[in-house]
């Protein structure tokens, strides 16, 4: 089943093609554990469900032979969430427009557009057809028809722009625009390109915005602010020190209200490099806090470190920017496990990763060019990972629950406790064990589930198969009514949640305590339960 758009908004038709010709089909359109009965029109093929209430939702069509399932979310803004993929090449025998439409599918709804661009400081070629930095043959064409296609599907796309970078010719016009170092040499990156002095004093800052400005003009929905995570401390012409992370926030600002000022639904993302500086950039006019992860970033639990550090600090939602090196490697199956591993990792943590994205292609590298292709049975298995992540938003990066991880479970917590006779848990993302989050809110507990159970627990490596919990219980002291427990997976044929059997014992001086029976955990999975005064 394919949808018309990577989203819909409140009020909107929620339309969509099924594949197979159905015989009487059952439709059953689900939030969370609840199955709803909207109004739903259709047409052949083609199905239109009247507008639903900001949320995820699972769909399901079948008849006694065929089944189809999807997912899709509804939002009140565009930047409610930033679910990114990327796009990186624009040549002019490029000009159609599959990528897009597979990203839509994914369920992404913000593109970065990956050197795109003419020059560093002159983003917009006077002509159609040009050579980008680094030699490749690009078209502003095939660049036009995939930022109208992003517009036509409800996905924004972001050209990217170096916040800093200029070329020689632009120094030498400028010398005063420019970074030095203590010894007043001009600093420079991999050799051609000149830093420039970001501050606002500095005229490099009105430069560069009016440059993000003209691509907002050209059609682009926003601006992918990059940095390479060097330098931090520089001087300016003059000599007097600049603190970048000091003033980072401002040229966000700014650039912010440049787009805005064109597009109101446009907006920018800013990329602090392995999380600097994330404390001063967070309350920043950005639309989503990015991070470009890399070592010592290196576990599964420095990936949820990192999610949960910027959530406190700015309140958005976070995209990491994680590379699977694995991709690059000869084993095939070592790297797609890497995948599913390190997606589950980021989502069950509250975040998003950067990695999908051109036509079946994940992100091996940070040079986007560069990137591995992905073969159909795998992208099958992408395409309800995504699904998941948007039908279960509220348990993932839409959970406002309060984590309990190490305070509920794990060491002389006995709150919730997982009973196993075959393997271990922890809450930390230990190597060997199941890694558990867990969640609690007024009404609801989640807990997501990790397999690392036979692996280590470093995250860009290839990895050997998980193995298998087999059934497992969980004791959960709770002293209040339960309406029930349920269980869903990204790593069986049905994304639906099942109910769990369970029991009470009340017959204690400490509360009530449930057991509840848990299936086998292959990759990733989520419990839930609804709670009541």
């Amino acid at each position: 089943m394919k949808f018309t758009k990577a989203q819909f908004k409140e009020h909107d038709q929620i339309e969509f093609t099924i594949d197979s010709d159905f015989n009487q089909p059952k439709l059953q359109i689900s939030h969370l554990e609840d199955q709803l009965f909207p109004t739903v029109t259709v047409n052949g093929r083609f199905y239109s469900i009247s507008s639903l209430p900001v949320g995820g939702y699972g769909i399901i069509i079948k008849d006694d032979t065929h089944f189809e399932e999807g997912a899709f979310d509804v939002v009140s803004s565009e930047k409610d969430i930033v679910r990114y993929g990327f796009l990186s090449d624009f040549s002019e025998s490029d000009d159609d427009t599959a990528d897009v439409d597979w990203m839509k599918d994914l369920h992404i709804n913000a593109i970065q557009f990956y050197d795109w661009m003419y020059k560093h400081d002159d983003l917009i070629c006077t002509q159609d057809s040009y050579t980008d930095p680094l030699g490749r043959n690009t078209s502003l064409s095939s660049i036009k028809a995939k930022i109208d296609r992003c517009k036509q599907l409800g996905i924004r796309p972001f050209a990217y722009g170096a916040v800093y970078a200029a070329t020689k010719s632009t120094f030498e016009k400028h010398p005063d625009w420019a970074m030095y170092t203590l010894d007043k040499k001009p600093m420079t990156f991999a050799g051609w390109l000149y830093y420039m002095n970001i501050s606002d004093k500095s005229g490099w800052s009105d430069h560069i915005v009016n440059e993000f400005k003209k691509t907002i003009g050209f059609g682009f929905s926003g601006i992918h602010m990059d940095t390479y995570g060097f330098p931090k401390l520089v001087r300016d012409f003059n000599g007097n020190a600049v603190d970048l992370s000091e003033h980072f926030p401002t040229l966000i600002d700014h650039s912010a209200a440049a787009v805005s000022s064109i597009d109101p639904s446009g907006g920018v993302i800013f990329n602090a490099v392995n999380n600097w500086p994330v404390e001063a950039v967070s309350g920043s006019d950005q639309d989503s806090v990015y991070i470009e992860v890399w070592p010592p970033n290196d576990t599964y639990y420095d990936l949820y470190t990192l999610i949960r550090e910027a959530k406190i600090y700015s309140k958005k939602n976070v995209i990491l920017a994680a590379y699977l090196k694995a991709f690059k490697e000869n084993d095939v199956k070592s790297a797609e496990r890497s995948f599913k591993l390190a997606f589950a990792s980021i989502c069950a943590s509250g975040g998003t990763q950067l990695v999908l994205g051109e036509n079946k292609c994940v992100l091996s590298d940070s040079y986007y060019a560069d990137h591995s292709s992905i073969s159909d049975d795998f992208a099958t298995e992408v395409q309800k990972y995504c699904d998941y992540l948007v039908r279960y938003n509220e348990l993932l990066y839409n959970d406002t629950g309060s984590d309990i991880s190490r305070t509920a479970a794990d060491g002389i917590n006995e709150d919730i406790v997982f009973i196993s006779d075959n393997v271990s848990f922890s809450s930390n993302g230990s190597s060997n064990t199941v890694w558990t989050i867990i969640r609690k809110s007024s009404s609801m507990i989640t807990i997501n589930m990790i397999n690392l159970v036979g692996i280590n627990n470093r995250w860009n490596e290839p990895k050997e198969e998980p193995t298998h919990t087999g059934e497992f219980m969980i004791r959960l002291r709770l002293d209040r009514n339960v309406k029930g427990f349920f269980f869903a997976t990204p790593d069986e044929d049905t994304l639906s949640a099942k109910c769990l059997n369970y029991s009470i014992n009340d017959n204690t001086d400490q509360g009530r305590i449930y057991e509840i029976t848990v299936p086998s955990v292959h990759y990733f999975s989520t419990i839930w339960a609804r709670t009541e005064d």
